[in-house]
């Protein structure tokens, strides 16, 4: 998981089950190749930091430009 990807918390053991946001940053490992990771969860507009184990792959970052609406 990258940098922008779009991802949903899915464990049942964290008290945001449900929820989905962007990756916005990537800080130390929780345990050997878990990393956390910062995601921005729009419905509640604040970033949490989530363990990568406990989330999974909804969407990658897109490297093009933003579609003009």
């Amino acid at each position: 998981m990258e940098l922008g990807d779009l991802v949903a918390i899915d464990s049942p053991r964290h008290p945001l089950k449900g929820f989905s946001g962007r990756i916005v940053g990537r800080r130390g490992e929780r345990s050997p190749g878990d990393f956390w990771l910062l995601i921005y969860v729009r419905d509640r507009a604040r970033s949490y930091l989530v363990p990568e184990s406990m989330v999974r792959l909804i969407e990658k970052k897109s490297d093009g430009p933003a579609p003009f609406p």
